[in-house]
């Protein structure tokens, strides 16, 4: 019993500091410096290193479904994934889709592409079947999955999302203002 008590007092402390620290803000990051003018497609972008599944995703998944202005839910269980569109995100009817992209990195590409939404939405990532993150972990968005490494060792991304890590549920959960790609990344 005593043990179960400091293993949820610690989980508590440890949420309440991760929360603190976590934003919902987009952070600005040092941008990669291009090798040369040709690749100009690096200017702003950022190298993190990808979630990893301990068992790659051998083909992609994608769940769709019309959500309107009451909210809704997506959720690829396979993947431990949840998106929580809250009420009044969107303005009308609007068809959602999320496609879990094949491979180790835990990434996802989201439709209507280009979307902006009036209320963020909310990612939830199941962290039970990745391997252990060495850094805080962090929301990312890709503006292309081409950025991604296929082994999973490094993504280049434009935007960093604060998060929140819940101990208790063992799971990351981050806000959604636009729609492309994320990646769990640290």
């Amino acid at each position: 019993m005593k043990r179960m008590t400091w293993k949820l007092g610690a989980s508590l402390i440890a949420l309440a500091l991760l929360s603190a620290c976590g934003t919902d803000s987009t952070e600005t990051t040092a941008p990669l410096q291009p090798a040369s003018a040709e690749h100009s497609l690096l200017d702003g972008l950022t190298r993190v290193r990808p979630l990893n599944r301990l068992v790659p995703l051998d083909h992609e998944i994608v769940v769709s479904a019309t959500i309107g202005a009451a909210g809704g839910r997506l959720s690829i269980p396979e993947t431990g994934f949840e998106l929580t569109v809250p009420p009044g995100a969107v303005a009308r009817h609007t068809r959602f889709s999320v496609r879990a992209l094949a491979g180790t990195a835990v990434a996802y590409e989201f439709e209507p592409h280009g979307t902006t939404f009036r209320r963020p939405l909310v990612a939830n990532q199941s962290l039970y079947g990745t391997k252990p993150a060495l850094g805080l972990l962090r929301g990312a968005y890709f503006p292309d999955r081409s950025l991604i490494n296929p082994s999973g060792t490094s993504a280049l991304v434009s935007e960093l999302l604060g998060g929140v890590l819940n101990l208790l549920d063992h799971s990351f959960t981050w806000r959604i203002n636009h729609f492309s790609g994320y990646i769990v990344a640290w």
